[in-house]
């Protein structure tokens, strides 16, 4: 808890200025505002005198005093509101920035719906967060101190009174506060649950139509909401145990509190003005003391939503970036693995035993071998997705490790498998990879990639929508519109992972073609299935169980008919 309420003031406290002048204004505010029963004491006092100037001194004093609160207030919401959004902008950057750069396994691990149902809420929670804490919490406070001095000043034992009911009011309220807090945490994760439920549905619509799986995606949901149900309806009962307790201790309180005042009154040893002053401010502590219980339920309703947006900053980042980073523009491209090993956690068995590799600059390297051999594996090894187990990998003789993860995929371009491609132009997923680039340069490389005259035939040609991860392109089209991305940014070191697996046997070797040009020069991994890709390698790696079973290039490899090459190539020629 403490490091929740030490991330939000860090956060808003980071404008000092505006901050001080908006706590100051608070409080000044508060003062003005809640010394009116001492007012309503004074005019009670004076009326018998019929002393028309003082009774106008007081009320003029009176109207400086509602004027000063009214100028307070408002300065206090117009730095507030300036100091709250300033400051949630900062907290939302941070962690979306933290986010950003957490593991790979962290995303891959990650719940969508559950990510952005915690930035949605807890985005939301610290606006009202911010407001509870500054502009009602703290104006309560100042509402309970200016009454004290005057109830000490009158009778100390009213004082007391009141002291004790509050205490026994915040008594209360910490443990029904306490439960309501835990019974939203458990809310939350249902909440969570059901957000899961629905984004899944939503990700993968076109699965569900094509199975007729609707009913069953009705059922699913019907299923996640009745645990909903049952914490949702649980979470409201703490708010009705707050009503009925605090009513009780509030009338209890206020009934002792009015005996005293009266009993003092009639025995002479309180006059008609202080009994005025004490019901003044009996009159506004309890409804401050009703709003200070509510205040506390919306920060317990907010809390556990900020909190668990703040805990995103307590995700570690495991592949870090060096301290003093070798720093090039670019690199030639020799990769040499030496003697490397690396298991996934929580996995029993290594998924690469001890492989060494030396690509030399311009070659072309093809890893072929079964599912789970460790071929994607050892790419993602070389982009510092993950860190090795034991060995090591350089690029041009500098340890990737000694790379900012920036720099050392920023010389790297990647074709993936499966290209995911953002709910944007065609033109902007093209061009995403250089930044700043111009529609010629985006048309040349979509020539390259043998997509120009399909977008050409286009109504909105380059700014055409894709949709949501592409959705509106064809396999194909967005494996193509990867290429061209890829070959815009012009990498040093370019990445195939199995580019051409959604192409027509046309459309392959125009990309093949296209693909051969592009890498000219360039160091370059192919990893594949479809081993007709790859002919032209000069060298294939041959992976079996997370080590090389043979190298070779394609004639010496087929020449050899007991090599797992040979086995892998008749059977792509039987079934094709």
């Amino acid at each position: 808890m403490l490091k929740t309420f030490k991330t939000f003031f860090r956060f808003a406290m980071e404008d000092r200025l505006g901050y001080t002048v908006l706590v100051i204004s608070v409080v000044l505010a508060g003062v003005f505002e809640n010394i009116s029963p001492y007012f309503y004491k004074l005019f009670v006092d004076a009326i018998p005198h019929l002393n028309y100037q003082e009774l106008l001194r007081i009320l003029v004093f009176y109207m400086l005093a509602s004027i000063a609160s009214l100028l307070f207030i408002e300065i206090s919401f117009w730095v507030g509101d300036k100091v709250t959004i300033d400051s949630a902008k900062r907290a939302r950057q941070t962690i979306f920035a933290w986010v950003q750069d957490l593991d790979f396994i962290f995303h891959t691990n990650k719940s969508t719906g559950s990510l952005i149902s915690i930035f949605k809420r807890g985005d939301g929670a610290y606006f009202d967060f911010f407001f509870t804490v500054h502009h009602r919490i703290l104006d309560i406070a100042v509402s309970i101190g200016v009454m004290f001095y005057f109830f000490i000043s009158l009778d100390p034992r009213i004082a007391i009174i009141t002291a004790a009911s509050i205490v026994v009011t915040l008594i209360a309220t910490k443990f029904l506060i306490g439960l309501n807090i835990q019974r939203r945490r458990l809310f939350n994760n249902e909440e969570d649950n059901v957000s899961d439920v629905i984004t899944d549905n939503m990700i993968n619509y076109e699965t569900v139509k094509l199975f007729a799986r609707e009913k069953f995606e009705n059922n699913r949901l019907a299923t996640v909401f009745k645990p909903w149900r049952k914490t949702f309806w649980n979470f409201t009962l703490t708010y009705r145990y707050i009503d009925v307790t605090l009513g009780t201790i509030f009338n209890i309180t206020i009934f002792i509190v009015l005996l005293f005042s009266i009993t003092a009154t009639t025995h002479l040893k309180m006059d008609v003005g202080d009994f005025v002053l004490v019901t003044g401010f009996i009159t506004i502590l309890f409804p401050r003391l009703w709003d200070l219980v509510w205040s506390l339920r919306d920060i317990s309703k907010n809390f556990s939503d900020i909190e668990k947006y703040f805990a995103l900053l307590d995700q570690q980042v495991e592949v870090k970036d060096p301290v003093n980073p070798v720093k090039v523009k670019h690199v030639y491209g020799e990769i040499d693995f030496k003697n490397i090993f690396f298991a996934y956690k929580n996995r029993v068995k290594n998924a690469i035993n001890g492989i060494s590799l030396k690509i030399e600059q311009g070659q072309a390297v093809a890893l072929v071998g079964r599912s789970g051999s460790g071929k994607t594996t050892l790419v993602k090894l070389l982009m510092r997705f993950y860190d090795l187990t034991k060995g090591s990998i350089s690029i041009d003789g500098i340890n990737v490790k000694d790379f900012t993860k920036s720099d050392l995929r920023g010389f790297i371009g990647v074709v993936p498998q499966e290209p995911i491609l953002f709910n944007n132009t065609i033109a902007y997923n093209i061009g995403y990879g250089k930044g700043h680039v111009r529609l010629a340069e985006i048309k040349a490389a979509a020539k390259l990639a043998n997509i120009d005259s399909f977008i050409e035939s286009l109504p909105e040609k380059y700014n055409t929508e894709v949709g949501e991860r592409g959705v509106k392109l064809s396999g194909g089209q967005k494996q193509r519109l990867a290429i061209a991305r890829m070959i815009l940014s012009d990498p040093d070191i370019v990445i195939f992972d199995e580019a051409t697996s959604h192409l027509d046997s046309e459309s392959e070797k125009l990309i093949q073609d296209a693909f051969w040009k592009a890498r000219h020069g360039k160091t370059t991994i192919i990893v594949a299935h479809r081993l007709s890709t790859i002919m032209r390698a000069d060298k294939i790696v041959v992976m079996e169980k997370g080590k090389i079973k043979e190298i070779g290039t394609h004639k010496s490899l087929l020449a050899r008919r007991d090599s797992l090459y040979s086995h892998f190539w008749n059977l792509q020629i039987k079934l094709d």
